[in-house]
């Protein structure tokens, strides 16, 4: 993981020597190790174990619509002090060894491809300036089942470090049928001597013809020593009509080691409620799930 480290820094350090603190354009790419951690419990047979490792890893350009100031705070909120429009593709591959449950299970590989976009009405004397639009697009391929994902956002700068954002999104499961998922995201800004605070809150809902309902609700945020350091929490609670909760947190570090080059690490944390096992050999058992991730990302402006 270190020396894994040391190259991207190395890489970023040589490719920003010249590079200017505004940018029009981002690239980057991430890796992530993950584990499951599978138990059956309370059942006829002995009880077991499995660790299933997950490892993903992507990449993705995005273009500003026009270039964006980066002297208003922290270097990871320019775009959003700057109220800045833009356009995302990402590309995302990656793997679970869901083998390892079974002799009649295979490897679960994935492949995701998306496009996003916000729009940013700016300009003096517009009746709509601080109104935003958000769009996008994403497809995943798992195994040989296929989901198309469509979301339209709308909402507002309320003021001029504080968005508040309403989104639909629409899940196409192909034979699994899809969902519509609601949900209000606010993030805001407060501005210190040296660096900053980020907060986020959001609350959504999903909805499935004939299933109960899915609520999730996160909390997070970001404290930023300076324009260039800052540490970051979140907590996600997911729950089925009030049930089968889901807990998660994730804590992670943001560095920009130049003005131009950043990376950060993250670790997260999900634990599930038991599930009682209904059918099969281990029928009247629990399956007890937890996981765990490691992500390490670096971006590039220029």
């Amino acid at each position: 993981m270190f020396k894994k480290t040391a190259l991207i820094a190395g890489i970023g350090l040589a490719f920003s020597v010249t590079a200017q603190a505004d940018y029009q354009w981002e690239v980057g790419g991430f890796y992530t190790f993950g584990e499951y951690k599978a138990a059956i419990r309370n059942t006829q047979f002995n009880n077991r174990s499995k660790d299933i490792d997950e490892n993903l890893g992507g990449v993705f350009g995005t273009w500003y619509m026009e270039e964006v100031d980066t002297s208003k705070g922290p270097l990871r909120e320019a775009a959003f002090l700057d109220h800045a429009s833009d356009i995302t593709l990402a590309y995302t591959d990656g793997k679970v060894d869901t083998g390892k449950l079974g002799d009649n299970l295979d490897n679960s590989d994935a492949q995701t491809y998306s496009i996003s976009s916000r729009y940013i009405a700016e300009g003096p004397g517009w009746k709509l300036s601080g109104w935003l639009v958000d769009l996008g697009y994403e497809r995943d391929d798992i195994n040989d089942s296929r989901s198309n994902i469509y979301n339209v956002g709308i909402g507002k700068y309320i003021a001029d470090d504080i968005t508040l954002v309403f989104d639909y999104t629409n899940i196409d499961i192909g034979r699994g049928g899809d969902a519509d998922n609601y949900e209000l995201d606010l993030d805001m800004f407060f501005a210190m001597d040296n660096g900053g605070i980020k907060a986020n809150l959001s609350a959504g809902k999903t909805v499935r013809s004939g299933e109960d309902d899915v609520d999730t609700y996160i909390i997070g945020g970001t404290w930023y020593l300076n324009n260039n350091l800052g540490f970051g929490a979140e907590y996600i609670n997911t729950s089925l009509d009030g049930s089968d909760t889901v807990n998660g947190f994730s804590i992670d570090a943001d560095w920009f080691i130049t003005e131009s080059f950043g990376m950060n690490l993250a670790f997260s944390q999900v634990d599930y409620d038991d599930f009682n096992i209904q059918n099969g050999p281990n029928a009247g058992g629990k399956l007890q799930l937890e996981k765990d991730e490691v992500s390490l990302s670096a971006n590039f402006r220029f």
